[in-house]
């Protein structure tokens, strides 16, 4: 299942939980895909509400 990713634009930082605080919700790129980003960093709330199980995604 493809994965929606966001990141503003300047910014190297991944978030694909849609209830993180940081979540873009303006002036971003997104990418898509059954992995991850090829390139670029990987939040880490987004990577704490993955491990606790309770990051909401977007399928794209």
């Amino acid at each position: 299942m493809k994965k929606e990713y966001r990141k503003r634009k300047g910014s190297d930082t991944w978030h694909w939980c849609t209830n993180c605080p940081y979540w873009p919700k303006s002036d971003y790129e997104t990418w898509c895909g059954d992995g991850r980003p090829p390139v670029g960093e990987l939040d880490n709330l987004c990577k704490k509400l993955e491990r606790d199980g309770t990051c909401k995604t977007r399928t794209c």
